[in-house]
């Protein structure tokens, strides 16, 4: 082995050995609260338009987190020791909270509103944290953790015989010191959500669309 293969080796083992307890705390927890949250006001955008609103969960694996490799594992050099899931089915926590959002801008998703409805899909494409160890910059050669959230999402919507779709993505990283505890993960995830959702409901052009 190398003396910079050598030295990443070691890093790693001095900082899962600084982080017992956190480590821990990722095994045992093999679920996420997931929350999102709305970010738009209230106003009258939708007129009382009917709207027919769904979700779809579309991810190729319904993995929040993924663990490491069984090598790493068993080698004591893993930082996430179990997959992660939602606590809850992640469309129809998403549905709802998004036909709040759709409601505060006038729409009726109950079906009691005026004109023929318009259709909206929302397909959750991803939603997905990774791990990985990164070195800092400087001469003192520290490793930090990096946590990476990509989402994405897609978008189908029809008024009358007009459609339209677009996609959507958000994506953040951050370091850490230490492995980040389950709320700090929950956290992540539900920032990009609501972005999501706010990138989705805020867009001028599906609300022309929509509106029209």
């Amino acid at each position: 082995m190398n003396p910079f293969k050598a030295g990443i080796c070691i890093a790693m083992m001095l900082l899962l050995a600084g982080t017992v307890g956190a480590c821990k705390t990722q095994q045992k927890a093999g679920f996420f609260d997931l929350h999102p949250r709305i970010l738009i006001h209230e106003s009258d955008l939708g007129s009382g338009k009917n709207l027919n609103l769904s979700v779809v969960d579309k991810r190729r694996r319904n993995i929040l987190l993924r663990k490491d490799s069984d090598r790493k594992i068993k080698s004591g050099r893993a930082l996430v020791t179990q997959d992660h899931h939602a606590s809850v089915q992640l469309d129809n926590t998403f549905q709802k909270i998004a036909e709040e959002a759709f409601q505060l801008q006038g729409y009726h998703t109950d079906g009691k509103g005026t004109g023929s409805p318009r259709e909206v899909t929302i397909y959750i494409t991803k939603l997905e944290l990774r791990f990985r160890l990164a070195r800092t910059e400087g001469a003192d050669g520290q490793y930090q953790i990096q946590v990476r959230l990509r989402s994405k999402m897609k978008v189908a919507a029809k008024n009358r015989s007009i459609t339209f779709g677009k996609e959507y993505d958000f994506f953040i990283k951050k370091s850490y010191d230490t492995l980040p505890s389950k709320l700090e993960n929950e956290k992540m995830l539900n920032y990009g959500l609501t972005q999501l959702l706010h990138q989705i409901v805020d867009d001028p052009k599906l609300n022309r669309f929509l509106t029209g």
